[in-house]
């Protein structure tokens, strides 16, 4: 208290000396003013031109003064004198309105102070009879009784500190036993976790084993059908008509030789006929000598009708074989042209979802790389953004440095 009492009186001090020292200057500052316009009038004077004369009065001629170099220079040397007071003048100024502030502050501080004394002499009952030791040791009590209470204070939010920090330990161990208690089922379920986990792992395995082999096998299909030729459908069609046709030409060539061999045989029949007439007539003639020799001759004529008649029934027997087969050869034909038409057609639906699943995957394909090309520009627009927002930085600190 004492050293800002002393420190407030220092500074009306030095407010008083600044005061005598403005008062001063400004009779400086007058006394070269005075000086400045006793020079300005002069420069006036001396600078005055016939013309103005003659514009002031005709009768009063121009009279000229000319001064000596060292009056100009000491003129010159006085008005620096006088520019220089000027600013001196004004930073005391400025000086003696922060010391003024400065003093308003303390004054205000010494205010707050005598307050703050009288208070506290109010506190400690403090009269004007008693000494200051007795003031000192009236404080010191008084400084002791409040580190007292400042100390149970702190005493008593230490043992608040305490107790909650216990009641948090208590709720972590109860939470520590909880987890204690749950962690052999957290082990078991962590076990069959684990177990599944493994399962999953190997069900992922096959299926991706699967999903290689089914590549593998369309590749190969797509390799096969790369490397074979392409199955002409016509050329089939005509290759199996065409056969059809030779069979049919052969069936009917066939059928030819047996209506030739039936119009024979029919032929030979009616010359069986004839001869069986021919020889029930011989029959009836046995009995005569006189037609020994006719008799021998149609024996012998019946003998070979007899083996022609035997000769045609087995041609008739071999050509009713060779239709058979014939007809077997037929019936192969058609199975095999039916097979070869159902052939074109799974070839051609094969085909078909063959090109589609190409077709689907070249689409998968260019959607993937549309959108990685997406992508890559989005990068190169915001890479070109960012440099040319560094470009712009750049720029600017180039500016500034350039204007610094």
């Amino acid at each position: 208290m004492k050293g800002e009492i002393a420190e407030a009186a220092d500074l009306v001090k030095t407010l008083l000396k600044a005061d005598e020292e403005c008062r001063e200057l400004r009779d400086k500052v007058a006394t070269l003013e005075k000086t400045c316009r006793v020079r300005e009038r002069d420069v006036r004077a001396i600078g005055a031109t016939p013309s103005d004369g003659n514009g002031t009065s005709k009768k009063i001629k121009c009279r000229t003064i000319t001064l000596p170099i060292e009056v100009v220079g000491e003129l010159n040397s006085k008005a620096g004198d006088v520019t220089l007071l000027l600013r001196e003048q004004k930073k005391l100024l400025k000086e003696k309105k922060q010391l003024e502030e400065i003093l308003r502050s303390s004054a205000a501080a010494t205010e707050v102070v005598n307050e703050l004394n009288t208070d506290l002499k109010q506190r400690i009952g403090y009269t004007d009879g008693e000494t200051l030791l007795h003031l000192k040791d009236a404080s010191d009590t008084v400084a002791y009784k409040n580190g007292l209470k400042h100390d149970i204070l702190q005493s008593l939010r230490d043992r608040e500190t305490i107790q909650t920090t216990l009641k948090r330990q208590t709720q972590h161990m109860r939470g520590l036993l909880a987890d204690l208690v749950k962690s052999k089922e957290l082990d078991e379920q962590r076990e069959r976790a684990a177990q599944q986990l493994e399962e999953k792992r190997a069900e992922l395995e096959g299926i991706r084993e699967e999903v290689y082999s089914m590549r593998r096998l369309l590749e190969r299909k797509e390799k096969q059908l790369e490397n074979e030729k392409p199955v002409d459908e016509l050329l089939l069609a005509q290759r199996a008509e065409n056969e059809r046709r030779t069979v049919v030409h052969k069936l009917e060539r066939e059928e030819e030789t047996l209506r030739q061999n039936e119009i024979s045989i029919r032929h030979r029949a009616t010359q069986i006929a004839k001869l069986e007439r021919r020889i029930e007539m011989i029959g009836d003639a046995l009995g005569s000598e006189e037609n020994a020799d006719e008799e021998r001759v149609d024996a012998e004529l019946v003998e070979q009708l007899r083996k022609e008649i035997l000769s045609l029934c087995r041609i008739h027997q071999k050509c009713e074989a060779r239709q058979e087969l014939l007809d077997a050869d037929i019936a192969d034909l058609d199975r095999r042209s039916t097979g070869l038409i159902r052939t074109a057609a799974n070839m051609r639906k094969e085909m078909q979802r063959i090109e589609k699943a190409h077709q689907k995957f070249t689409d998968a394909q260019k959607k993937e790389l549309e959108m990685e090309q997406m992508a890559a520009e989005q990068e190169i627009g915001d890479i070109e953004r960012e440099v040319e927002m560094l470009r712009q930085i750049n720029s600017r600190r180039k500016q500034k440095a350039q204007r610094a």
